[in-house]
């Protein structure tokens, strides 16, 4: 387990510490095939996730070396690489494995990354505050998380996790944007698990072909220290959703846990690396893979399909839109029946993308009550008597309905001959006030 661990930190990491290596490359030597096939066949079965699948690889590759389908190969060590990884994916298809003529590679035991490294890996998460940088609570006591990394440091992150949870733990449902996120450590998304559910929950098996060990993975209320989370929770995803954030968003939908929004992820759930097999080749071989307790098997090339598919871009509305819909329907009362009406009028300001013109506005022009609504420019104005005649914009949402201010819309009502005759007064709590139109329209410069 130790291997992969590292070996995931690393390759994460990677992208921030670049390993460089160097070699004196000479000029290829003719290849011998027979010991080549003979070790490629080895590293697969020994590391190969699908026992049964390298063993019938390996009988192919030794039967096109009996065939000599090589022979025309043996000087051009690039082009026979590309023969035998075409060969391998001829008998299986697994796009995560190649071989590659790489004379500059250097074989490393990631395993054996120095404490230097190591420490340089922590500090960085320390730096980044453990990839966890925002949290907000949203209209409509929305809570709402985004980070883009499950980091490997649990003991030195779970203060600065506990810390973010507990400042949403009061709110109606949570959005976990994993949209940027390109996964980590699988022991930290265990860790966030644990904190949703109230019973120790298997979530997910580590299955190392490399190591024969199979690690099992499960959300405990145990190591959430007393905090959890009961509301509904939203996970946002994109294609650049992968590994790790997979992992969570999958076994959190998977343990109906979860409502996964978005689009459908990348579809990485084995983890490779190369294995030297002389001669300067190397096989980059998917040594690990998940292996969900529930649906016996895991995202590997197909990603996690959303419950409700969107665009990456739409998916922090649909999901608040949802939300929502679910409270209204839920709702027992009307007062709070109108709250939720309300905040799913005021998603729409956020898409709405053209106001009406002037010969539209004028109809809504008038008084009402204390309220005097006058167009200018193609915009309705609301001047406010009963608030020391204050002057605020009315912005469209649509059809007959407009933002009032920060906390109140306001909707237009027809009468029976056509004509707007009154106005409603939507407030966030649900509170609804009704005007009626007392004179007409009004110009105010």
């Amino acid at each position: 387990m130790q291997l992969f661990k590292i070996t995931h930190l690393l390759f994460l990491f990677a992208f921030i510490i670049p390993c460089t290596g160097s070699a004196q490359i000479s000029k290829p030597q003719p290849v011998n095939i027979s010991q080549l096939i003979n070790s490629v066949t080895d590293s697969l079965n020994r590391h190969y996730i699908f026992p049964e699948k390298a063993v019938i690889i390996s009988g192919y590759l030794k039967s096109q070396l009996n065939k000599n389908a090589y022979a025309g190969l043996l000087s051009s060590p690039q082009k026979l690489a590309e023969q035998i990884g075409h060969d391998i994916n001829v008998v299986y298809h697994d796009p995560h494995m190649r071989v590659k003529f790489d004379p500059g590679f250097i074989p490393q035991q990631v395993s054996q990354s120095s404490p230097e490294e190591v420490q340089r890996v922590k500090k960085y998460w320390k730096e980044n505050n453990y990839m966890f940088k925002k949290a907000a609570i949203l209209p409509g006591n929305i809570g709402y998380l985004p980070f883009d990394l499950f980091t490997d440091d649990i003991e030195a992150a779970k203060p600065i996790i506990t810390a973010v949870l507990k400042f949403l733990i009061n709110t109606d449902a949570l959005i976990i944007d994993l949209r940027e996120n390109i996964g980590g450590s699988p022991q930290m998304v265990s860790q966030l698990e644990s904190y949703f559910f109230k019973e120790k929950t298997h979530m997910n098996d580590l299955v190392n072909r490399t190591n024969l060990v199979t690690t099992f993975l499960y959300a405990d209320p145990a190591k959430a220290d007393s905090l959890y989370l009961s509301m509904p929770v939203y996970i946002l995803t994109s294609q650049h959703t992968f590994s790790g954030a997979e992992d969570f968003s999958y076994g959190m939908q998977v343990a109906k846990r979860a409502i996964v929004v978005g689009e459908t992820t990348g579809g990485g759930a084995h983890p490779q690396m190369p294995f030297s097999v002389g001669q300067s080749f190397m096989v980059f071989i998917p040594f690990a893979r998940s292996l969900n307790p529930v649906t016996q098997t895991d995202w590997e090339g197909k990603g996690v399909i959303p419950d409700a598919q969107t665009t990456a871009s739409k998916a922090y509305l649909k999901a608040q839109e949802m939300i929502f819909r679910n409270r209204l329907l839920a709702a027992t009362d009307q007062k709070e029946k109108n709250k939720y009406l309300y905040y799913l009028n005021a998603l729409l300001v956020d898409v709405a993308n053209q106001g009406l013109s002037l010969k539209e506005l004028l109809p809504f022009a008038g008084t009402y009550g204390g309220l005097i609504i006058y167009p200018e420019k193609n915009k309705l104005y609301c001047k406010n008597d009963n608030n020391g005649g204050a002057v605020s914009e009315l912005k469209f949402i649509t059809n007959h309905l407009f933002v009032l201010d920060k906390d109140a819309q306001v909707e237009f009502v027809k009468n029976s001959k056509g004509q707007y005759a009154d106005i409603k007064i939507l407030v966030n709590d649900g509170s609804v006030f009704e005007e009626k139109r007392t004179s007409n329209a009004h110009l105010i410069k």
